[in-house]
């Protein structure tokens, strides 16, 4: 059966709700597409790119990508569909890829049922309401995971307010107290599953459902400040960080890196270069944080020290800094007095 390449669409430009569905025509030509890529930047000089390796071409494939340069390069690599390797079954005649049919029917087969699961998975067990595509409504019970929207998860499960701020997480207090009985500080959707502590202090932040739980501990320091909304504010209600005005001391090189990525540019021909530089390795060393960085763009490569007295001073910025907005946001101003016109603050 013959098998079309839909065209090159950018990540950014899909749908939210198309995001992520199973597709496998659209999954082979992402592969195809991104070897294109690859391609013809390393065949140009950065300034010479274009997206022509976006159109089809003579060969029926993305760019100039060739069907023995495209296998070639794929060859090892274990990416698959449905747990099959459509690649091992692919032919090439005349310019036309073809697949057998058996095999394309089972793939559109799985493409329904996954539909079909993913659709039951999205509507709330009590109003119906249908939620996001990707499980943000999932809760877990003690019978197993079910769907609720946020209304219904706090109807049913109790805000956090910070009654155990200060407390040991270690304590008997902690321990009495359950933390599924709560909405999950974070994200505010779905029911807590454990009580988030610092592990500097050992006090304790709030109650976390499992997966924002596992975003703080398991995924990179700046991925969790940058993309989670509130992260330094959970951060801050460990006591001991709030009062010292600092945060984890995993969070420390992150900051300085944040601080290098804004700031340090690479000077070329007397002009500083507009990228942002590409860090290759960050250590410690003879008390500074030692960043090793790369501009791709003119094959340069240098290095970069924040001391700790700079870093703990960015820590302790960065801390002050998200208080004042927190307190800009819970200040509201009086109306104005119609007599004098002055503001009043509440």
């Amino acid at each position: 059966m013959e098998v079309r390449l839909p065209p090159y669409h950018d990540h950014a430009e899909h749908d939210p709700e198309e995001r992520g569905r199973p597709d496998w025509r659209a999954k082979i030509a992402s592969w195809m597409y991104w070897y294109a890529r690859r391609k013809h930047q390393e065949q140009r000089h950065y300034e010479d790119w274009n997206d022509s390796w976006q159109c089809i071409g003579a060969q029926g494939l993305p760019g100039d990508l060739t069907w023995e340069g495209f296998m070639a390069a794929h060859s090892g690599r274990r990416q698959g569909i449905a747990n099959t390797r459509p690649l091992e079954l692919m032919t090439r005649s005349d310019g036309t890829l073809l697949l057998p049919r058996a095999y394309t029917e089972l793939l559109d087969r799985w493409e329904q049922v996954t539909e079909h699961v993913i659709a039951r998975a999205r509507i709330c067990s009590r109003c119906r309401a249908q939620g996001p595509r990707w499980g943000a409504w999932r809760t877990p019970t003690p019978l197993g995971y079910v769907t609720l929207c946020p209304p219904c998860s706090g109807a049913i499960f109790q805000r956090y307010t910070g009654h155990l701020r200060g407390v040991l997480y270690e304590s008997a207090r902690t321990r009495s107290t359950r933390a599924d009985g709560y909405l999950c500080r974070l994200c505010s959707e779905t029911r807590a599953t454990a009580w988030d502590h610092c592990h500097d202090h050992g006090h304790v932040r709030g109650p976390l459902c499992g997966s924002c739980n596992t975003y703080e501990g398991k995924s990179t320091p700046q991925s969790f400040l940058k993309n989670q909304e509130g992260a330094a504010l959970h951060l801050l209600e460990c006591r001991g960080c709030l009062e010292r005005r600092t945060l984890p001391a995993r969070y420390h090189a992150a900051l300085a890196q944040m601080h290098v990525e804004a700031r340090e540019r690479h000077i070329t021909r007397s002009r500083r270069c507009k990228h942002v530089p590409w860090i290759e390795h960050v250590e410690l060393t003879h008390g500074a944080y030692r960043f090793k960085l790369s501009c791709w763009w003119h094959k340069a490569t240098w290095t970069k020290d924040i001391t700790i007295a700079e870093t703990a001073a960015l820590v302790r910025e960065f801390v002050d800094q998200t208080l004042a907005a927190e307190q800009a946001d819970v200040t509201v101003p009086a109306p104005r007095h119609p007599a004098s016109d002055t503001t009043v603050e509440a």
